[in-house]
């Protein structure tokens, strides 16, 4: 990521997790940004970790790919012992361009995402690109935009 940073600590559960740069940098950003990939980036309890519409701890559930239309829909679901979501989150992505999902096997597991930590929306020259972090891999989509859903 560019702005955001996501970077593991000492305990192999723990991380430093800081959107504060992209935070900054936002409101500019949002200015180019498509209008749903603008309206998800910005929303006020995107960043608050207290929040029950902040993505961190969320986990994907499932990828849909509808290849005739161009488009990807993502479904993450609250994880084990959730305490902060009210809902799952669904982001569908338009006119889809790239999609690259990367897993790292901790530990002799077998490959897996984990727990969502934080992501980031930037503009793109096809639209928007939207890499999310997780425990143990990351998702980037590149796209014309997306249309988040909570609920």
């Amino acid at each position: 990521m560019k702005y955001v940073r996501v970077e593991p600590l000492q305990d192999p559960y723990g991380y430093h997790l800081d959107p504060q740069n992209y935070l900054q940098v936002l409101p500019r950003l949002s200015i180019v940004l498509p209008p749903g990939a603008a309206a998800f980036a910005a929303h006020p309890e995107h960043y608050d970790f207290r929040a029950a519409r902040c993505v961190k701890d969320l986990e994907l559930s499932k990828a849909t790919l509808v290849d005739d239309q161009g488009e990807i829909a993502l479904e993450f679901s609250l994880t084990p012992n959730e305490w902060k979501h009210e809902s799952g989150l669904r982001i569908r992505y338009s006119d889809v361009q790239s999609f690259r999902v990367d897993t790292q096997e901790p530990d002799g597991m077998l490959p897996r995402l984990g727990a969502l930590q934080l992501d980031e929306v930037l503009p793109h020259p096809s639209g928007m690109s939207h890499e999310i972090s997780f425990t143990c891999g990351s998702v980037l989509v590149v796209a014309a935009d997306l249309a988040a859903t909570w609920g």
